[in-house]
């Protein structure tokens, strides 16, 4: 078994904060890593493309804000500096973070509403009498 790298802990973190604290859908893309030759084709032919951020997340009313993960003191690569400003050119707020807190507070200023505020499912319909 391998170690979780640093800024594996922390984005998982993250996830569970965003979760408990906002209504919303936090979501990884699985875009890193290393792959054999056949695999890394067979993803970059499904859209997989270097430099896209670590998590999205989704708002209410088709609104959405990424977010790349970084351990403290670590810095972008620069497949992530030619790629993060065309999302922010597209209109797309992307926020580097590298603790939970700072991934709450870009929730908070991008305007999340808490997780009470969140709609209840409708009961299941009865199947039994």
């Amino acid at each position: 078994m391998t170690r979780a790298r640093p800024e594996q802990v922390i984005q998982t973190k993250i996830v569970v904060a965003m979760h408990r604290r906002f209504d919303c859908r936090c979501v990884h893309v699985p875009n890193g890593g290393r792959r054999g030759k056949l695999e890394g084709v067979a993803f970059k032919e499904m859209g997989v493309e270097a430099g896209h951020p670590d998590l999205i997340v989704y708002g209410r009313g088709g609104r959405c804000f990424l977010i790349e993960v970084k351990a403290p003191g670590g810095s972008l690569s620069a497949s992530q500096r030619a790629f993060l400003p065309g999302l922010r050119e597209r209109g797309f707020p992307v926020h580097v973070v590298d603790c939970v807190e700072d991934a709450l507070a870009a929730g908070a200023a991008f305007g999340l509403p808490p997780a009470a505020a969140r709609p209840r499912p409708a009961p299941e319909p009865a199947t039994e009498f």
